[in-house]
């Protein structure tokens, strides 16, 4: 692992790996002290790896349990807050969705703590899609932003099917440390609403790329403050819902016509409080396979696509 300064030209930091390497990404700076942090996930478990620490060596953080044991990580993302602000901020939950090498085999989705006890909490054998999610108390503190002195656990949404239908249920529950088993426990239904198949029965499969990390999961979910964005992939069509309390409510949907191979949410440039929130995507080409293209689509005050 090689962290290159572009703008001198020069290696910053290398690190030289003893043990397979399964999967790496960025992650976000509040997850570990609002410091340069990259995840790197091995058969033994996953590392903070902070580069531009004086003594950069990856720290552990959880450990594979045996329900995750030689499975492929399909996707990783972390959130929460230990109540620590500055250096001292932590994530305090993450997600894992895996699946084993078989290319239709279904996709899980894992909660672990960071810095716990890493006994896991398995969500679903079979999910579309999974992301983690502000409570609404938090996504309305400086327009959605992690810098929250307050300890919390984030929210998490899931994708599922709706069996003997084509529609999609959407469900976000609250996830904490059992007071009486002191493991991480899924505790309530904070809101559900069903996407019915209706709303995209006339839309129709777009193109597929072939891509090396496959076409998992089927739904790509992201959030920002109070809005969870559903990307269908193989339909092009993404749906954007608002988290209120006890509801998810749609504020729009758009069809692409081209598959998205992947999506993200971010704080967009505008002058609302908190800024306007900004949906950033990677399209397939209608034309070919092998071309793509970025799309931005900007979540006015008005909650107009």
């Amino acid at each position: 692992m090689v962290v290159f300064e572009l703008a001198s030209k020069t290696v910053v930091v290398e690190l030289q790996m003893t043990t397979k390497l399964n999967y790496w990404r960025f992650l976000p700076p509040e997850a570990h002290g609002n410091t340069l942090v990259y995840m790197l996930i091995t058969p033994v478990g996953g590392f903070h790896w902070s580069p531009l620490d004086e003594s950069p060596r990856p720290r552990q953080v959880w450990k594979r349990g045996s329900g995750l044991q030689s499975k492929k990580i399909v996707s990783y993302e972390e959130g929460g807050c230990n109540g620590g602000t500055g250096s001292d901020m932590r994530s305090t939950l993450a997600l894992l969705m895996v699946s084993t090498s078989n290319s239709d085999a279904p996709v899980e989705a894992w909660c672990l703590p960071v810095n716990g006890d890493s006994r896991g909490l398995l969500l679903g054998d079979d999910v579309l899609g999974a992301a983690l999610c502000l409570p609404p108390a938090v996504a309305e503190e400086e327009g959605g932003r992690r810098d929250s002195p307050a300890e919390f656990y984030p929210l998490v949404v899931t994708a599922n099917k709706v069996d003997g239908s084509d529609d999609m249920h959407l469900d976000v529950t609250s996830i904490g440390i059992d007071s009486t088993s002191g493991v991480l426990s899924q505790l309530d239904t904070v809101a559900s609403v069903v996407v019915a198949s209706d709303d995209h029965s006339e839309s129709q499969q777009v193109l597929e790329p072939t891509m090396a990390m496959g076409t998992t999961p089927q739904v790509h979910l992201c959030s920002y403050g109070r809005y969870i964005v559903v990307a269908l992939r193989s339909k092009g069509i993404i749906y954007v819902y608002e988290l209120e309390e006890g509801s998810l409510q749609l504020v729009g949907q758009q069809n692409l016509g081209q598959y998205i191979v992947d999506a993200g949410i971010r704080r967009g440039g505008g002058e609302k409080k908190g800024g306007d929130v900004e949906i950033v995507l990677l399209l397939c080409s209608d034309n070919t396979t092998k071309d793509g293209c970025i799309a931005k689509i900007a979540l006015l005050s008005e909650i107009h696509i």
